[in-house]
């Protein structure tokens, strides 16, 4: 095993959680450094193992539901938002480091990534909303690490996001170009390749994605947070890919984001795009952490860094934003899970967390019914519901599905 101190710093150069590595060094000393932050979020220990044995959950019935994955305990579990409960017989395991889920045309989706052992399907997998059970799957090379699925509107074309790992030496990391139709992959953004490099460098980890249809006149685009990382913190990037059906997607502009970005970004009323920028944890020796306020009129207009509105330090390791209301932006910090209100019109920071607000470890989930999110970070898996008028929390929902982190996503099932 690496000495402490050399997994200790290499670990948070991954911009992992502090919190995986405790756990994975207690748990298996005999992992290597590689094993723990190659992941980019995943399991800090191979539990609940399903292995072969049958499956005999029960269906989800009709109506509108929260999708939740736990990614440790690799699970996915109905919650019931006309009951307001949880279905705990509806539970099915998934293949290892689960993230998702999404829904397109009837069909639900999940990744199956790398976790911390090298494990790990490699692979998008398509589910039956109503039984959980898996229909059809795509499946990437080994170690490619796939981490986040991104469905353009419209059609049956996605993008998945290749991060790479460790364990292939970041071989893989681009964009996949899916055809959900066929389940097959029509294109490949390759970040390896010379004519997609940015500022001379290959990149690497792309993290999170988001759709703006409104991006210019006439032409929307997908933009790619890249976190950059590739065994050493590195600033990021923030690509605004310009869609072109089943090909690959043209990379139309590129902004420079602060060290270790991480999550989807916000869109905001205005236009702005509220990105996190971690810093490496400062915890554990990182940078602080910065909230940077994009204006996304000036993206692909030909000048270089005139795109940065805000630059706003922020405390307690930022790890994603999310929008509670129209007015306000929820930052998620790790590990005190403490909660940073951000004022979206004035692009400002309230000037200290909120105690009284829930401390929750995953982004909003705003429904018709009522606003949740994931709670519990890499502990027992929980789902808070919340007060959409004052942000106070309604319910704490177990989720008995093992240890998270938790995402959610509503579908309806007819």
């Amino acid at each position: 095993m690496a000495p402490l101190a050399l997994r200790t710093a290499r670990f948070v150069a991954r911009g992992l959680l502090p919190g995986l590595l405790l756990a994975g060094l207690m748990a298996a000393c005999e992992d290597s450094l590689e094993d723990l932050l190659e992941d980019g979020g995943g399991t800090p220990e191979q539990t609940a193992v399903s292995g072969a044995t049958v499956q005999q959950n029960a269906p989800v019935p009709s109506g509108p539901h929260l999708y939740c994955i736990t990614n440790i305990g690799h699970t996915l579990v109905a919650f019931s938002l006309t009951q307001d409960a949880v279905l705990p017989e509806t539970r099915r395991f998934l293949e290892l480091d689960p993230v998702g889920p999404w829904f397109v045309a009837g069909n639900g989706y999940y990744i199956s990534r790398v976790d911390g052992s090298g494990a790990g399907a490699n692979a998008l997998i398509e589910f039956d909303p109503r039984t959980l059970l898996p229909l059809r799957r795509i499946d990437f090379p080994a170690n490619s690490n796939p981490t986040t699925l991104l469905p353009l509107p419209g059609g049956t074309i996605a993008y998945v996001a290749l991060r790479g790992s460790t364990f292939d030496n970041f071989a893989s990391t681009g964009v996949a170009v899916v055809d959900l139709a066929t389940m097959a992959q029509t294109a490949y953004l390759d970040f390896l390749q010379p004519a997609n490099f940015v500022a001379g460098q290959a990149l690497a980890s792309p993290e999170a994605f988001l759709w703006h249809a409104g991006c210019a006149p006439g032409v929307p685009c997908a933009y790619l947070v890249v976190n950059n990382w590739r065994n050493v913190v590195r600033p990021g990037w923030l690509l605004v890919l310009e869609p072109a059906g089943g090909q690959a997607p043209a990379i139309r502009d590129a902004i420079a984001l602060g060290l270790n970005p991480q999550g989807e970004p916000l869109l905001d009323a205005q236009g702005e795009l509220w990105v996190v920028n971690n810093g490496g944890f400062a915890d554990f020796a990182g940078a602080p952490g910065t909230i940077q306020v994009l204006d996304t009129a000036l993206f692909g207009d030909g000048i270089s860094g005139n795109e940065t509105v805000a630059v706003l330090p922020i405390g307690g390791d930022p790890t994603g934003i999310s929008a509670f209301s129209a007015a306000e932006g929820w930052i998620n910090t790790y590990p005190a899970s403490v909660i940073h209100r951000a004022d979206l019109a004035a692009n400002a920071l309230y000037p200290a967390p909120e105690p009284t607000l829930p401390r929750l470890s995953g982004p909003l989930i705003s429904t018709p019914q009522g606003v949740f999110g994931g709670m519990g970070a890499f502990s027992a898996a929980r789902l808070g519901s919340i007060d959409p008028a004052t942000g106070a929390l309604l319910a704490d929902h177990h989720l008995q599905s093992g240890n998270g982190p938790v995402s959610c996503r509503a579908f309806t099932n007819p």
